[in-house]
């Protein structure tokens, strides 16, 4: 099973991100990220509702980096699907708002 907290480097303070199922929402309750993969390489990240990403993975690599735009803030999303992984399995980090997210998709 993947760890449950990722350690990452944001805008020089160190971060913890966790890594979460398809949905996530900030302690606020002010941002709800969602993420979809469908048909194995089509992924789609939501923000309270609103599709900012639909793009591909490399079907090559099962990768990519994609980035969109949310109530003018900028969405990015950088994707991989580990190797020896579930079938399926893609895990996205989705960075929006100030929140900081590895989802499960």
């Amino acid at each position: 099973m993947i760890g449950a907290v990722l350690g990452v480097t944001l805008s020089g303070c160190a971060a913890f991100v966790p890594v979460t199922g398809s949905h996530y929402t900030s302690r606020d309750g002010k941002v709800a990220i969602h993420g979809e993969l469908v048909d194995s390489s089509d992924v789609r990240i939501f923000v309270n509702g609103d599709k900012v990403i639909d793009d591909q993975i490399s079907l090559l690599h099962g990768d990519g980096k994609f980035g969109g735009t949310w109530q003018g803030k900028r969405v990015s999303a950088d994707c991989s699907t580990p190797s020896g992984g579930q079938l399926n399995a893609t895990l996205c980090t989705v960075a929006v708002a100030g929140e900081l997210v590895t989802l499960t998709l």
